[in-house]
């Protein structure tokens, strides 16, 4: 952006050196639009390192977000130890621990057991875990 701001600067001193009159009808608009210029240039400068500031953090949260992931789900890859060719069944053994909304206890409930189709049930107080929503966006 150096470039902008370097030509409005060109253009300003190819302007004094013209020795233009500011009272003059002609010369009066070319230096007004010289100035609009020059804050026009100064303008999107200050926006280029704005937005460079702006991609730094966007990185740094992203590596941060990797980190985490990293953290918190580690690599899928090294937990199987299924041979692929059998087909892998680690994923349907993982138990989900779900907190009953209505009697507060925690249930596990392995994967496979779950039907996507309906909300699992909770084994103290036989109540799905979530409740369903009709489509017009009201609680059944």
């Amino acid at each position: 952006m150096a470039n902008l701001t370097d030509r409005a600067a060109y253009l300003r001193g190819l302007a004094e050196g013209m020795g233009l009159d500011k009272e003059k009808n002609e010369h009066k608009l070319l230096l007004e639009m010289l100035g609009l210029m020059d804050e026009m240039a100064q303008k999107v400068a200050d926006l280029d390192a704005d937005v460079g500031e702006l991609e730094e953090y966007v990185e740094d949260l992203d590596s941060d977000l990797s980190d985490m992931e990293e953290v918190l789900f580690g690599d899928d890859d090294d937990e199987c130890d299924c041979d692929e060719e059998d087909g892998c069944s680690c994923d349907d053994q993982e138990e989900l621990s779900f907190d009953c909304p209505h009697c507060g206890k925690t249930v596990l409930v392995k994967a496979a057991d779950i039907d996507y189709d309906e909300s699992p049930v909770c084994e103290y107080c036989g109540k799905p875990f979530f409740v369903d929503v009709e489509e017009d966006g009201r609680d059944e």
